[in-house]
């Protein structure tokens, strides 16, 4: 299953993973993993220098469907997603350089989250980058990887963690009727916003612990 930007971030920061099991953690590895993880290629090793994910990109159908190209001018800034991509000049192997943008950033500097920046088969890590050597980006097309819509908001007002009362109790007795092991009191504790936030999340909703007049209704409906 897809994970987003964020999770896979999270995911990999501080570690570093050799997708292709040769030459240990390179820059390349990383973007691999990245293009697997979050938007589904299937593909373990492109067999491509760093440099060849944008100088050969119109030879790729996976990527053409996949990605934009977009090459670096004085006004561009990469954006959070983007794979960057620096030009074969850059390394002495002629390899370039590839790693995945945070967003962070202007005209003169920018931040990505890299892998053997240094040559020392270095983990993901953030690094702050000039544009010397920069050759552009490979722009995902599915946005929604990148910043997931925000889940809407069932309630924005009701019972809530921390709350007493009778309505409180009601709530529980619902809850439990829908299997959820809680005690059996007024009391909206730490049982009860996670019964609810499950609840929430099942019905792709925010998870914002609120048990109002809407979760209610749904609720009573389900068990119905």
């Amino acid at each position: 299953m897809a994970i987003t930007y964020d999770e896979f971030i999270k995911n990999h920061k501080g570690k570093a993973c050799d997708t292709d099991g040769v030459a240990g953690a390179q820059c390349v590895d990383l973007a691999v993993a990245y293009m697997d993880e979050v938007f589904g290629s299937g593909i373990k090793n492109f067999w491509f220098d760093a440099h060849h994910f944008y100088d050969n990109f119109d030879s790729n159908a996976w990527l053409k469907k996949n990605f934009t190209r977009i090459a670096n001018t004085p006004s561009f800034v990469p954006q959070k997603g983007d794979i960057c991509v620096w030009k074969s000049s850059l390394s002495s192997g002629g390899w370039g350089h590839i790693s995945i943008a945070t967003g962070e950033g202007n005209t003169s500097y920018f931040y990505s989250y890299d892998q053997n920046w240094t040559g020392k088969h270095d983990p993901c890590a953030k690094v702050r980058h000039n544009y010397s050597h920069f050759a552009g980006v490979l722009r995902p097309k599915d946005q929604s990887k990148i910043n997931p819509p925000k889940p809407k908001v069932l309630d924005s007002s009701g019972f809530k963690k921390g709350n007493k009362s009778d309505g409180v109790l009601a709530v529980k007795q619902l809850l439990m009727l829908a299997g959820y092991k809680l005690d059996n009191n007024g009391i909206f504790g730490a049982g009860t916003q996670k019964a609810v936030n499950a609840l929430l999340k099942k019905w792709g909703y925010e998870q914002n612990g609120v048990a109002g007049t809407r979760f209610i209704k749904r609720l009573s409906e389900g068990i119905k």
